[in-house]
C-alpha cells in the first residue's frame, strides 16, 4: 500500500468533522433547552399567574432574585428564551466561519500555487516540513471578514471559483443579525448611537423555525465548500497533525511500525477514528521523504 496524498481520511476533511460536531453539539443543547422550557411551562397550567413562584419552583423559595409570581416568571423566562435564540445566531455563524477559515487555510497551504493564481500543483507539505513558520491564514482571512459579497470575491480570487454565490443574501442577513446580537444583543446598533428611550426594549423575535432555517443554510454552505476544497486539501491536515505530533516523541525515534501504531491511536483521540497502522506507516514514510 502506498500513501495517496489526495485521498481523504474517512472521506472528509478534518475541518468538516469539527463543523459537524459543532452542528450536532448545538442541536443537542438547543433542543435540550426547548425540552426544559416546554416542561416548565406545562407545569404551570394548574396554577394562576398571580400565584407565588415558590408554589411550583422550590428554587424560588426565599430567593428575592426570582420574580415573585408565576406570571412574572413566565414573562421573564420567555424573554430569556429570546436571548437564547439570539445567542444561537452567534454560535452558528461562529462555527461556520471557523470551518471556512480552517478548510480554506488547509487548501491554500496544501497547494500554495493558488496564491500565484494557480498553475502546477505544488505539495505544500514540503514547506510545512522545511519552514517552521509556514502558515497561510493571512491569505484566507478576507474569507471570514467583512460583508459576504466581499468574502465571496476574495474566495473567487484565491480559488478561481466560488460555490456559494446563491447564498449571499441569507448569509448577509445572518452576518448583520450576528453583529446586532454581539454588540447590543439583538437590538439595532444604529439606534444605540443615541437611544430613543432609556427603557429596556423587547428583543427581536426569532422563532425555532427561523433557527432551523439558518442551520440548513450554514450546512448547505459548508457542504458546497467541502465539495470544492476537500480534493485540494487531501491529507494535508493529517500530515500537519503528524508534523506537530512528532517533536513530542523524543529521541531516539521508535521504529516506523511502533511510531505508526502510536500515531493511529493519536489520530483516534482527535477524530474518533483510528488511522490504521498500515496507512500510518505509509504516511510516515511519505513525510520522511519530503
Amino acid at each position: 500500500m502506498s500513501f495517496n496524498r489526495y485521498r481523504l481520511f474517512c472521506k472528509r476533511t478534518l475541518a468538516w468533522r469539527l463543523f459537524k460536531r459543532h452542528h450536532t453539539h448545538f442541536n443537542e443543547i438547543f433542543w435540550s433547552h426547548k425540552t426544559a422550557k416546554a416542561h416548565a411551562y406545562a407545569s404551570t397550567r394548574p396554577h394562576d399567574r398571580a400565584d407565588a413562584t415558590d408554589v411550583l419552583f422550590r428554587f424560588a423559595a426565599g430567593n428575592r432574585r426570582v420574580p415573585d409570581t408565576l406570571g412574572k416568571w413566565a414573562d421573564a423566562y420567555y424573554a430569556f428564551d429570546q436571548w437564547t435564540q439570539m445567542a444561537s445566531i452567534i454560535a452558528i455563524v461562529g462555527y461556520l466561519e471557523t470551518y471556512i477559515a480552517q478548510v480554506s487555510t488547509a487548501a491554500v497551504e496544501s497547494c500554495p500555487s493558488f496564491i500565484f493564481g494557480g498553475g502546477p500543483k505544488v505539495d505544500g507539505a514540503i514547506y510545512l516540513k522545511k519552514n517552521p513558520k509556514y502558515g497561510l491564514y493571512d491569505r484566507v482571512e478576507p474569507l471570514v471578514r467583512g460583508d459576504w459579497q466581499a468574502r465571496i470575491s476574495a474566495y473567487r480570487r484565491l480559488f478561481g471559483d466560488c460555490p456559494i454565490d446563491a447564498y449571499v443574501a441569507p448569509l448577509e442577513q445572518l452576518r448583520k443579525l450576528r453583529n446586532d446580537t454581539g454588540h447590543c444583543f439583538g437590538r439595532d446598533i444604529g439606534s444605540m448611537n443615541f437611544a430613543p428611550t432609556w427603557l429596556v426594549q423587547r428583543l427581536p423575535t426569532i422563532s425555532d423555525a427561523d433557527i432551523q432555517a439558518h442551520l440548513k443554510i450554514i450546512e448547505d454552505v459548508a457542504k458546497a465548500i467541502e465539495v470544492h476544497l476537500a480534493p485540494i486539501v487531501g491529507q494535508y491536515e493529517v500530515i500537519k497533525v503528524l508534523h506537530c505530533w512528532l517533536p513530542g516523541i523524543g529521541k531516539p525515534r521508535p521504529s516506523v511500525k511502533t511510531l505508526a501504531k502510536a500515531f493511529s491511536v493519536h489520530i483516534s483521540t482527535l477524530t474518533g477514528n483510528a488511522y490504521g497502522k498500515g496507512p500510518a506507516i505509509d504516511l510516515i514514510k511519505y513525510y520522511d521523504g519530503l
